[in-house]
């Protein structure tokens, strides 16, 4: 916990500590969903006593390139590696702050994707009729974490446009919860107008397109270099750093069940849909423009800010899985089997969180050094640090101290989580001489 960057052999104190930890890792008898399980109840009892809570589904890469693809599967790149995919909960306060995970998923593809996508390594392609498809992954993350959060009163899914999906509006309200999600299919819909009625049958972005703006919004937007890979270049287009005047637009409308589903999925869904774009981008920037689907009220504009700030939370979810690997470096564990490398990321999970917990704590201006520091570990850095820490130092104040001491540098921005991690880590050598040297003088 006190130095998740490390590899095992520098984690333990010995030998026999070390291969201690192998054999618990890659013991048959120890079963990842077993370790986790402590963590999943902190999750639920964080999440009751928030009463009110975010829970955010995303994907990412796990790339193993020490791996056996037999044992590890295949990424879309070809390279060996699974997907995880993860449900974080989140306090709905305004805080994000990360509670836990209470759900986890992992795919792991028995061969490289063929030609025009996954579809051709089945016969036939992937359909809905599927048992495994993968995009079940979605529903069993909702149904999961449904299981786990019962006692919470109230329930918000958060995710990206890959769960744009009829199934998974339809799956999340039939557990009584709600979602919010960012529109990525043109679906046949119809709106519904003041008096609760239903107009002709059209297309989504047509309905909400003839919306007029309610309101606008000055944002600051942040630079994105262009991706390397030609899918993810299109959909996230290189930008640079500037502020964006957003409008934003709704409607209420009614979707229609898509004819490959059937029973017993509703033959129609009712959702709100808010609009947020930008008229006048830069000529040679790609202008903003989002489309979210959700189960919340939209019928003031605090509603409607409620939706797009809730919707902003799902970028928590990138920053833990950035903790995962930069901070925890799971990806460099040199595991060989599935069994120990799913062991191995139950144990690195929750740390993870925590790590964010810190960092995120660290932007509140209210935030105190002691709740992120020890005070001989505020006495340390006191001593150590490139900068001159405050008499009465902000949480802030020493994770950008501890960040410097990593390498991070001021005018690059808010510190990278490989800074903080060796920061972190110089800081811990340095208190454990300091703690000896202390001892000595007794």
């Amino acid at each position: 916990m006190e130095q998740p960057g490390e590899s095992f052999p520098k984690l333990t104190a010995d030998e026999a500590g070390l291969e201690a930890a192998y054999r618990f890792l890659n013991n048959a008898a120890v079963n990842p969903d077993d370790v986790l399980a402590p963590h999943r109840a902190m999750t639920r009892e964080r999440a009751s006593s928030a009463e009110r809570v975010l829970v955010v589904h995303d994907t990412t890469t796990i790339q193993l390139g020490h791996a056996d693809p037999d044992e590890v599967g295949y990424l879309q790149t070809g390279k060996p590696g699974f997907y995880l995919h993860l449900s974080l909960v989140v306090s709905a306060d305004g805080q994000r702050r990360p509670l836990g995970v209470a759900a986890l998923n992992t795919l792991f593809r028995k061969a490289r994707s063929g030609r025009g996508g996954r579809k051709h390594n089945r016969p036939g392609g992937t359909t809905t009729k599927q048992a495994d498809r993968e995009s079940l992954r979605w529903e069993q993350g909702v149904s999961q974490s449904e299981e786990l959060l019962s006692s919470c009163p109230l329930r918000i899914h958060v995710a990206d446009r890959e769960a744009d999906s009829y199934q998974f509006f339809a799956h999340v309200r039939s557990t009584g919860a709600d979602f919010v999600v960012r529109v990525r299919h043109d679906r046949v819909a119809r709106e519904i107008d003041d008096d609760g009625q239903s107009e002709s049958w059209s297309k989504m972005r047509e309905i909400v397109g003839g919306s007029s703006s309610r309101f606008e919004r000055d944002v600051p937007l942040s630079s994105r270099q262009r991706s390397t890979a030609p899918t993810q270049s299109r959909r996230r287009p290189a930008r640079a750093e500037r502020t964006a005047t957003l409008h934003f637009a709704t409607a209420s409308m009614e979707l229609k069940r898509p004819r490959y589903f059937g029973d017993p999925l509703p033959s129609s869904i009712r959702v709100n849909v808010v609009r947020v774009y930008e008229p006048c981008a830069p000529k040679d920037q790609e202008p903003i423009e989002w489309l979210i689907a959700t189960s919340l009220p939209v019928e003031s504009q605090s509603e409607v800010e409620h939706v797009v700030d809730v919707y902003r939370a799902r970028w928590v979810i990138e920053e833990y899985f950035k903790a995962l690997k930069s901070g925890c470096i799971y990806e460099q564990r040199q595991f060989e089997s599935r069994h120990a490398l799913l062991n191995t990321l139950a144990l690195f999970l929750p740390i993870a969180c925590h790590m964010l917990w810190m960092r995120s704590r660290a932007q509140h201006a209210d935030a105190r050094a002691l709740d992120v520091l020890t005070p001989v570990q505020l006495d340390v850095l006191r001593a150590i640090a490139r900068t001159k820490i405050p008499d009465e130092p902000s949480a802030r104040d020493v994770l950008w101290a501890i960040a410097a001491m990593g390498g991070h540098l001021k005018r690059n921005g808010e510190p990278g989580w490989a800074s903080i991690r060796h920061g972190y880590e110089r800081l811990l050598i340095a208190e454990v001489a300091w703690t000896a040297a202390r001892q000595a003088e007794m």
